[in-house]
């Protein structure tokens, strides 16, 4: 990662893997899945206590959301410097809620872009701040989970949606079954 700026940041153990976060002053700026040999040392998840305020903050939540406590995340992104298009499909994924999925192309067709599935799928691989923007619940139109940006790519989103309470069989979201709910 490159520190150049020096914003603030720390390195994190999670369930799904390590994460580095990087805070600014306007806002959460990155938090990206990196490799067990990173430069940082990674704390755990589970006691760090960075002495900046928004990252103890994205902390804090990270700890909720992966206790099953948390459904929405609430700090201040900074998606700054983005192409418009990406911020568009970045701010409509944000919106996808804990536990439902949309498909690449309704997200397209929620940008105003219908037919840009692609372009959609491109912008979410270059997602700055996974979890926080959940690009792990967009899938493709038949169900199926479809490129991750994490070590162990679709196993890493396969899990978050399970830890979100969905279920899964052979790669493809099964339907959800009638009944009394």
């Amino acid at each position: 990662m490159n520190h150049a700026a020096n914003f603030p940041a720390i390195n994190v153990l999670t369930p799904v893997g390590n994460l580095y976060l990087e805070s600014s002053p306007s806002g959460l700026r990155r938090c990206a899945f990196v490799s067990s040999s990173s430069a940082l040392a990674p704390a755990d998840l589970f006691s760090a206590q960075p002495d900046n305020p928004l990252l103890n903050d994205a902390l804090i939540q990270l700890r909720e959301y992966f206790q099953g406590a948390l459904r929405s995340f609430s700090l201040p992104l900074n998606l700054s410097g983005l192409p418009p298009f990406q911020t568009r499909v970045l701010l409509a994924c944000a919106a996808i809620p804990w536990g439902q999925v949309s498909t690449y192309a309704q997200l397209a067709a929620a940008v105003g872009s219908p037919g840009a599935s692609r372009a959609v799928g491109s912008s979410l691989a270059r997602n700055p701040l996974p979890l926080f923007i959940p690009c792990h619940r967009v899938i493709g139109s038949d169900g199926a989970l479809h490129g991750f940006a994490a070590p162990d790519g679709i196993r890493t989103k396969a899990w978050l949606l399970r830890h979100e309470g969905l279920r899964l069989e052979n790669g493809k979201l099964k339907p959800k079954t009638g009944g009394n709910s």
